[in-house]
């Protein structure tokens, strides 16, 4: 006797459309590449910061081939938020210094933080990335995913946090950056060999939140033909330059070019 005994459910009035994966785009800068890696984890769980009634803490990271992400997780005993999928963090925007922020040190020198507005880039940056992003949880509880491009150097990573509406001064815990750099070692690719999107040479440009495909336009462009018009009768001098009257005034400005 089969385990699962119910049989198969009749397919779906409104099927979901058929989609391939594509290939990975090589952007390890953007966001961690969960469709196409199996990371290596990493148990560390230890406090970062903590205060009477609150505890910023790390459950765990993701290693990825050339990134990592940081599982952080905030408790505290009052009310922390009515949305917790929206995040403690929030560097979208110009920093709330009291707010919860966090932060890496490279062995370098180099730094990352929260404080910083995180755009993603299109081209490869010249400094390290970190984005934060909430997972959700509870009223009590809620999870976050630190990402962190490119992987560490060997030797000490510092992981700085900093809350100061909570009572958590600045705290430093040290992370081994040489253990992360040898676990992205075992992360393993899923889906070897996978094609590439097809572009069907169409530029693709950006208007607003939308994106439109375009034709591949000329690199000169060609002036319109003119229609021609009759020329109208020269108005007698007296009124050349006066608007007639009863006409309305011209108040609309010319569209300006998109």
């Amino acid at each position: 006797m089969s385990f699962f005994t119910d049989g198969p459910r009749s397919r779906p009035l409104f099927p979901v459309p058929e989609q391939e994966l594509f290939g990975y785009n090589g952007r390890p800068w953007v966001e961690p590449p969960h469709e196409y890696i199996v990371p290596a984890i990493l148990p560390w769980s230890m406090p970062l910061g903590r205060a009477e009634r609150t505890i910023v803490a790390l459950r765990g990271i993701e290693v990825w081939p050339e990134s990592v992400s940081f599982q952080l997780s905030v408790y505290s005993r009052d009310l922390l938020l009515d949305e917790p999928g929206e995040g403690l963090i929030d560097h979208r925007r110009v920093p709330d210094y009291n707010a919860l922020l966090v932060g890496v040190l490279f062995p370098d020198g180099r730094r990352a933080s929260s404080e910083t507005i995180s755009v993603p880039s299109a081209t490869k940056p010249d400094q390290p990335v970190l984005r934060a992003q909430g997972l959700g949880g509870s009223a009590f509880h809620v999870d976050h995913e630190i990402f962190l491009w490119p992987l560490p150097p060997d030797g000490p990573l510092e992981f700085i946090v900093q809350w100061l509406d909570r009572d958590i001064e600045e705290s430093r815990t040290s992370l081994d950056g040489t253990a992360i750099r040898d676990a992205a070692k075992e992360a393993g690719e899923i889906w070897p060999g996978l094609p590439a999107r097809k572009s069907h040479g169409l530029p693709v440009r950006r208007v607003g939140a939308q994106a439109m495909i375009t034709p591949a336009w000329p690199a000169q462009a060609q002036p319109l033909p003119q229609p021609s018009s009759p020329q109208p009768s020269s108005p007698p001098a007296e009124a050349a330059d006066q608007p007639r009257k009863g006409a309305p005034l011209p108040t609309r400005l010319p569209r300006r070019a998109r």
